[in-house]
């Protein structure tokens, strides 16, 4: 069973928080938007810039999450998550999916593997082989939006 979600997100001195917030609520269903706790925390960078990090999480509808994400990729990245499953599963069953923060901004949720991304893990009760199956099953059987 998926049992929750976390999205975090890196905000630089030099962006606009709100904007980094809104990349960080794409990742959720807008029904579902109300129901994310957002946690901030403010970091100094390498250069004494100040970096705060924003994590949103969800408990409870995970698996609605999870195919309101699925469905918003286009077919060559859910083509790319179907073939890199098992890379991106741990041990314990927990997904991890990097986003570009830039499309989540403009409304498009896309595979990115850089370092200014959303970083967004659900988490599974259960065996790593179960947790495989579930998200086998979420993309098999969720559509994508036009």
């Amino acid at each position: 069973m998926i049992s929750s979600v976390e999205a975090r997100v890196y905000a630089h001195a030099t962006e606009n928080r709100e904007r980094v917030l809104r990349a960080l609520l794409e990742v959720f269903p807008p029904e579902l938007r109300g129901k994310v706790i957002i946690n901030a925390e403010t970091l100094e960078g390498h250069h004494g810039n100040p970096i705060e990090i924003f994590t949103a999480t969800l408990r409870g509808s995970a698996e609605v999450a999870l195919k309101y994400l699925i469905s918003r990729l286009d077919d060559l990245d859910r083509a790319k998550l179907k073939a890199t499953l098992a890379t991106r599963v741990d041990k314990g069953g927990d997904l991890f999916l990097r986003l570009s923060k830039q499309g989540a901004f403009l409304g498009r949720l896309q595979l990115d593997e850089s370092d200014d991304v959303v970083r967004v893990r659900f988490s599974f009760s259960g065996r790593r082989e179960e947790a495989l199956r579930a998200y086998e099953v979420a993309l098999e059987s969720t559509q994508t939006s036009p």
